[in-house]
């Protein structure tokens, strides 16, 4: 069973959102497959903070369908590309909140990443 998030402030969570996706856009591995696909990243990070809230504290606006929007760039959802993702939010995770906040978001990331990883296989992905 997953344990529960505290609450984090609103800014905080967007703080962490940008500064992730900012060393994602920078990373030579899975920089190029975001930037490619998102134009507008100011509206990406709003969906992402909307997610994240939804992911952590329940209904806060979601409703999105993550899986179907990264299906057609399945080719690039490689296993190395996830580890990159995976590691660029550890650092950031552990540079911006404390130990166990940083903890528990970290697992959900991987979660998330294994559920991806999964759907990407098993509908004929990586």
């Amino acid at each position: 069973m997953q344990q529960p998030i505290p609450r984090i402030p609103d800014d905080t969570l967007r703080k962490l959102i940008a500064v992730f996706y900012a060393r994602v856009r920078k990373d030579p591995l899975i920089g190029p497959v975001f930037n490619a696909s998102i134009s507008d990243w100011n509206a990406h990070q709003d969906t992402l903070f909307h997610f994240w809230a939804s992911l952590l504290y329940g209904n806060t606006g979601y409703n999105g369908r993550p899986v179907p929007a990264h299906f057609k760039h399945r080719e690039h959802m490689t296993p190395d590309a996830f580890t990159r993702w995976l590691t660029l939010w550890r650092q950031t995770t552990t540079e911006l909140l404390t130990p166990e906040v940083a903890a528990l978001l970290q697992n959900r990331a991987e979660c998330i990443g294994n559920s991806f990883q999964r759907a990407m296989s098993f509908q004929g992905g990586v």
